[in-house]
């Protein structure tokens, strides 16, 4: 008998301190959707998503999942999700898809090479905080045949890069791309205080060039919700996954991001990977 979707709750929290590194351990075996976080605490306390440092999924003792309580909670709400205090999603696969392969490929099928999945949540400033897990997951990935899904290796990742500017203009940046170390990307986010505007090119074509205006109206358009202090270039915005940037292809790419003033933030990429690689 095929159940479906199942929820779960996740193995207990360790170590839930005003300030300190939380961790759990994820049992390995299905496809995990989305691990769901509960924020809570006790009478007179506090706990924000703003107090939550990081987040990091470990897969075999590597990262494939990262972000602060606040960049998690402006992306989530970037897919329209509506954003609740108390709950904060790690999800794998993505409800914006158009169909089911758009929405499931990149969820977690920790069948396929993963031995070990643990989560650590970095707390600071909280006051009798309490954290619950829920874990969100199907069966793992197989064809009619019983066979491994051709998509069951890959992986929804989510991966960060610093970046600061002295002066307004434009900033380069480069991130993984080539046969040997590229990846599919879904989305890059770009956590900042004065961009303008972005480009992006491959092999010297342009891909991307917009405005932030142009860019939060064409999101908009397509049903997106454009984060204050977020800039989204987003390649698959009508949620055709097929639309995603395969950098494994690429010669060259140019990532050009306009600022008005100096600015520091993170750059936030949603890949769709394989474990080994990045």
């Amino acid at each position: 008998m095929s159940v479906g979707k199942t929820s779960r709750n996740a193995q207990p929290f360790t170590n839930v301190v005003g300030t300190g590194e939380a961790t759990s351990i994820i049992p390995v075996g299905m496809t995990l959707n989305n691990l769901q976080l509960q924020l809570g605490f006790g009478v007179g306390g506090a706990f924000t998503k703003a107090m939550i440092d990081l987040i990091r999924i470990y897969a075999n003792a590597k990262v494939i999942f990262e972000g602060t309580g606040t960049q998690i909670d402006k992306i989530n709400a970037y897919r329209g999700q509506v954003s609740d205090a108390s709950f904060l999603d790690v999800t794998f696969e993505d409800l914006t898809g158009l169909d089911q392969v758009d929405r499931v490929v990149g969820a977690l099928d920790t069948s396929v090479g993963i031995a070990q999945l643990t989560t650590s949540v970095k707390i600071n400033g909280a006051t009798q905080p309490t954290l619950v897990g829920t874990a969100f997951e199907t069966a793992p990935q197989r064809t009619a045949s019983g066979a491994v899904s051709p998509f069951a290796g890959l992986i929804a990742k989510q991966l960060r890069y610093p970046f600061n500017t002295a002066n307004g203009g434009t900033l380069p940046m480069l991130f993984p791309f080539g046969k040997n170390v590229g990846a599919v990307i879904k989305r890059v986010h770009i956590f900042h205080t004065n961009m303008t505007a972005a480009v992006v090119k491959e092999d010297s074509v342009v891909k991307f060039e917009r405005t932030k205006a142009r860019n939060e109206y064409e999101q908009k358009r397509h049903g997106r919700v454009p984060q204050l202090g977020m800039f989204t270039i987003d390649f698959i915005e009508g949620g055709n996954v097929m639309e995603a940037f395969d950098t494994r292809k690429a010669q060259s790419v140019d990532w050009l991001f306009d600022f008005s003033a100096a600015d520091s933030g993170y750059v936030v990429i949603e890949y769709l990977d394989v474990l080994g690689n990045l």
